[in-house]
């Protein structure tokens, strides 16, 4: 899908149209929503990629530096990556957290803002349960209103019903390579290539084809849209 319609209403500005994500970790744009980071970086949007934590309860600090391989992957699409100092597993919604947003939001006054899917909450991993509830009330004072995607997770959540697809077909690759740098989290299954192979294909049964075309394989992300004004 291109971009440029959807937002065809607005007029022209001198500077480019702006995505922000804000995720709880490093990887989790790159799982989430990185096709998508892709296809708008190459239509010229700027792309802002913000972490809350550094990721420091994910691997042996010793070892790797978590924030280096989300530099490596922001830099693959040519996108600025910021982060906050919020303490990794223990992440509250609190008015820091709600403030710290809101001056994200003022600072980049994105088009777009993408953030966690947590669903009821029961099962979803609390950092990304409270960055979720922090960007809503944020994105909710916004005065310009900007469109709200939440992305599907790493689990497959039964009450995840999206309402908005993307094709990522032609960045698949540049979002298996974007994860594929998260070298800490390599062993981990939702890490795997079989198993982002899985999630980026399933939903292309929602799109059926023409009998008679030829068949190849279709990747695709899942948002569930929360705010689009027109």
């Amino acid at each position: 899908m291109s971009m440029d319609g959807l937002f065809a209403e607005r007029p022209v500005r001198d500077v480019p149209r702006t995505a922000l994500t804000v995720f709880a970790h490093p990887d989790d744009a790159e799982i989430s929503c990185f096709g998508l980071l892709s296809k708008l970086r190459r239509e010229g949007w700027r792309i802002v990629m913000v972490i809350a934590t550094r990721g420091e309860n994910g691997a042996d600090v010793t070892s790797w530096d978590r924030l280096t391989e989300a530099r490596r992957a922001a830099e693959s699409i040519g996108a600025e990556l910021v982060y906050g100092d919020f303490s990794d597993g223990h992440v509250q919604v609190t008015g820091d957290l709600i403030h710290w947003v809101e001056g994200l939001l003022q600072t980049w006054r994105p088009d777009i803002v993408l953030t966690h899917f947590t669903g009821e909450s029961r099962t979803s991993h609390q950092d990304h349960v409270s960055v979720e509830a922090a960007v809503q009330i944020a994105v909710r004072r916004a005065t310009w209103r900007p469109m709200l995607l939440l992305a599907e997770g790493i689990d497959h959540d039964i009450t995840f019903r999206p309402n908005w697809f993307v094709d990522i077909t032609q960045d698949y690759e540049t979002k298996v390579g974007a994860i594929g740098m998260h070298q800490s989290q390599s062993n981990k299954y939702y890490m795997k290539r079989e198993h982002v192979d899985v999630r980026a294909r399933r939903w292309d049964i929602n799109f059926p084809r023409p009998a008679d075309s030829e068949y190849a394989p279709r990747y695709w992300e899942a948002f569930f849209l929360v705010q689009h004004v027109m």
